[in-house]
């Protein structure tokens, strides 16, 4: 009965999380009224709506309401409708979880950058690159303008993918989406200066410590990809060792680091950092060669997360409320 119980609990978690996949993969994200309830979307809302300047305290009674609530509303819609029906609470469970990670929409934004170098039209490049990095890419050559999109799509691995579907394993759909929603409030008020630096550290905070497994975790993972895509792994290890401390984030180094040792390839952003530096230059071939390594991270990723789901769900068989 125990077997029958852990095969069942497995199986259901294992579904959820490959429909999930399926859904990010064929459909992508969400436009329209769906767009609008997405709990990224509302979360922002809600923060940009209560924000002001103000102290420390404010900062995590900003986090507080703009984030449980909509945990608990958005982990309990899948439930009720599995009450109603199974095969419709699942399909709701699993889009759900779809709405806490993105594989596609990062691949799809670089791609069609590498499009846009490759025939030659640099300010379609730019412009694409300016809707996923916060630095000014309107002066950037074509090496830095392809190392900000390499960086974007190591961070995004972590940040994106890789986190929250470690979180879906752990905890469920809830830790899913906890660690969405925080990473929605590190990206809102999560600012050093003012009017963020008070209000948005414990947002900060709480991204920094909810990636800071993953971001370590990356490392093996983007090691193991490159070897099977055929890229440098020794290199990719040896360089996130060496080079992760060099850019301020305590997390992003990780992932930026690897990406930059498996592709032989130096990552810099002017007059801040720079990653593997002294080595080829960058180019549509790193650019391409990069976007197969997020592929191949990305099916590793997902088979540590179905070990750890399988672990956890032999440790806990009655976790099946998460």
């Amino acid at each position: 009965m125990l077997i029958f119980m852990w095969f069942a609990v497995l199986e259901y978690y294992l579904a959820a999380m490959v429909l999930a996949v399926l859904i990010d993969v064929v459909v992508g994200e969400p436009r329209g009224p769906l767009l609008m309830i997405h709990p990224v979307v509302v979360c922002g809302r809600i923060s940009s709506r209560l924000f002001r300047p103000g102290g420390r305290g404010f900062g995590v009674l900003l986090w507080v309401v703009s984030v449980i609530p909509l945990l608990v509303i958005y982990y309990l819609i899948p439930w009720g409708l599995f009450m109603v029906n199974i095969v419709v609470g699942i399909i709701a469970y699993s889009y759900v979880l779809k709405l806490t990670f993105s594989y596609r929409l990062m691949r799809d934004y670089a791609k069609r950058i590498l499009r846009k170098i490759e025939l030659g039209d640099l300010e379609g490049a730019r412009a694409l690159t300016q809707e996923i990095v916060r630095r000014n890419v309107w002066e950037l050559d074509s090496e830095h303008l392809v190392s900000a999109v390499i960086e974007s799509m190591a961070e995004s691995f972590v940040d994106g993918f890789l986190s929250p579907l470690f979180y879906y394993a752990l905890l469920g759909l809830p830790g899913a989406l906890l660690q969405r929603l925080s990473n929605t409030m590190d990206s809102m008020v999560g600012y050093r200066g003012w009017p963020y630096e008070d209000v948005g550290w414990f947002s900060a905070m709480v991204d920094t410590l909810m990636n800071y497994i993953p971001a370590r975790l990356s490392t093996p993972i983007i090691t193991m990809a490159a070897a099977l895509t055929g890229l440098d792994w020794r290199g990719s290890f040896k360089v996130a060792l060496r080079d992760h401390g060099k850019v301020q984030s305590v997390n992003s180094g990780w992932p930026m680091s690897s990406f930059a040792g498996a592709l032989d390839a130096s990552l810099e952003k002017i007059g801040r950092y720079r990653i593997n530096g002294g080595v080829r230059r960058l180019d549509t071939a790193t650019l391409r060669s990069s976007i197969r390594l997020f592929d191949a991270s990305t099916i590793v990723a997902l088979i540590m997360v179905s070990a750890l789901l399988t672990i956890r769900v032999i440790l806990l068989p009655f976790s099946l409320w998460f």
